[in-house]
């Protein structure tokens, strides 16, 4: 089933961009999971892809309109049923909402990582309502500060450490036009 939105409760969400598919898992994507849950240190058993698929699913059905609890998408290239990043964005601290996307080093640098970043803040927004998202970075890291700035998201200060954080609120969403 394509859905563009999120249906509140749904098992799987399912989002399009350009050149991606962003899909919650499901157990049919459980050796996928173990593949890629931890791709940079390597391969899970199928029973460890079993339990994040299913504390995955516990934190999606304590979303609800206006508040995210956690989200999280598989991210597929258009045409290859390999999952090649996750992305989302995670609410369970309290008074914050972070987002979040890591790509996979062989599809790095063909703006995946920014296509993600503007459906989830069109998600954000436009279905689940709600007001702010928070996002950072390692200071070392320029192409995911880039990332924040090209979507629209405010530098808001800095981390003890220097890592910049970012801010973009529903007035500033709005005002940027940012791409959806």
């Amino acid at each position: 089933m394509h859905r563009h939105g999120y249906s509140w409760g749904s098992n799987c969400v399912t989002l399009y961009t350009d050149n991606l598919i962003l899909r919650t898992v499901e157990t049919s994507d459980i050796e996928e999971v173990a593949r890629m849950w931890e791709f940079e240190k390597g391969r899970i058993s199928t029973e460890e892809a079993q339990k994040a698929i299913d504390y995955m699913q516990s934190n999606h059905e304590k979303n609800k309109p206006g508040n995210i609890y956690h989200l999280c998408f598989a991210v597929f290239e258009k045409g290859n049923g390999h999952i090649i990043g996750w992305c989302g964005l995670d609410g369970k601290i309290a008074g914050k909402l972070h987002i979040f996307y890591l790509i996979e080093k062989d599809y790095r640098n063909k703006g995946y990582a920014t296509q993600c970043a503007e459906k989830l803040l069109s998600y954000a927004f436009d279905e689940a309502h709600v007001s702010f998202v928070n996002g950072g970075c390692d200071k070392d890291n320029i192409a995911s500060y880039k990332v924040m700035t090209k979507i629209g998201m405010r530098e808001n200060g800095y981390e003890a450490n220097g890592d910049p954080l970012f801010f973009i609120n529903d007035e500033i969403y709005r005002e940027n036009g940012t791409r959806r």
